[in-house]
């Protein structure tokens, strides 16, 4: 009877036993964490601008403008190395009762940075950017002659040196070894020698011996400075310097011709749509011969060419949608 009453307990026993195996244990390892050393992100930008008069004693002329642009960030951070990517597109017309349709904005800017941090603040770095615009320009009220086009120039500049960077908001970079391309790949501005490039050779008829260059190559030292700085809340200050001198130029008297592009924007943040820009650019290349003009009995005749300061300056209002998120900082 002992015997049977054991074996009636572990019969009932096993089943209890097995299940109490097959029964799965709470997990309380967490799952790692995936870090994303990517960080992707961007801003799209809608700005008009309108004015109208009726019997302005002072005079006007009613015009209305509108601007869109494109800003693309795609930046990487791992250890000692960051990846920065950035793409600049913008296109605006203005339209006045007197003249008509015109371009006022076109912008195509590409920018590629590889650092690898050294010490501290110091990084190795390479440096790629390619400047150009989207569409044909002219000299208004000429519509007719073409003064730019697409890749017509287009500046694509390659650099190696060291980016000095103490703090998030600002960057040096200094470059002993910068090589820089034009390009002016419309044959008729090429043939006029446009934007420093050697132009077209031509008999005493006029007739074209041989072709002007579509690209030059210039070898050089270079500085980037930037900056992006919240003055106060709503309120940031963007800045960039960039100067090149190239000082392998054959006439040794323009080695010291230091080409340079400054710009800055004020940025304020009404709200989260809503935004206003204080824009100035400037603009100097001393292979760039811009006409000058006087009115002469009634006419605007020109009477030279020869580098000069470029400025633009603008002032806007209009809506910004920013798209992507920013990242965590990847651990070393």
């Amino acid at each position: 009877m002992k015997l049977f009453t054991l074996f009636i307990f572990i019969m009932n026993g096993v089943p209890l036993l097995v299940s109490a195996q097959d029964k799965p244990v709470a997990d309380t390892v967490k799952p790692p964490v995936k870090v994303k050393y990517w960080d992707i992100s961007g801003t799209t930008s809608l700005n008009f601008n309108q004015i109208s008069f009726s019997n302005w004693v002072a005079g006007g002329e009613d015009a209305i403008s509108g601007t869109a642009g494109l800003t693309l960030n795609a930046n990487y951070k791992k250890n000692k190395i960051t990846f920065e990517n950035s793409g600049l597109f913008s296109y605006g017309l203005i339209q006045s009762t007197e003249q008509g349709l015109r371009k006022m904005e076109d912008r195509l800017e590409i920018n590629s940075k590889l650092n690898y941090n050294a010490v501290k603040s110091w990084n190795y770095s390479f440096l790629v950017s390619l400047k150009s615009q989207f569409a044909p320009g002219y000299n208004y009220p000429d519509k007719v002659d073409v003064v730019s086009d697409f890749f017509a120039p287009a500046y694509l500049l390659m650099s190696l040196g060291i980016d000095y960077r103490p703090a998030s908001f600002f960057s040096l970079f200094m470059s002993p070894a910068t090589g820089r391309l034009t390009f002016v790949i419309d044959q008729n501005l090429a043939d006029q020698g446009a934007f420093g490039v050697r132009k077209a050779e031509v008999d005493a008829q006029g007739n074209i011996i041989s072709h002007g260059q579509t690209v030059k190559a210039e070898f050089g030292m270079s500085l980037n400075a930037y900056i992006k700085y919240e003055i106060m809340k709503n309120i940031v200050l963007d800045s960039r310097l960039i100067l090149f001198d190239n000082y392998t130029d054959k006439v040794v008297s323009n080695r010291w011709n230091v080409d340079v592009d400054s710009e800055t924007n004020l940025n304020f943040m009404v709200n989260r749509v809503f935004t206003a820009t204080i824009n100035a650019r400037f603009l100097y290349d001393d292979n760039i011969k811009i006409p000058k003009y006087d009115m002469v009995n009634g006419q605007r005749v020109k009477i030279g060419e020869g580098p000069r300061l470029q400025i633009k300056e603008a002032f806007g209002i209009g809506m910004m949608m920013k798209f992507g998120s920013a990242k965590k900082a990847a651990t070393k």
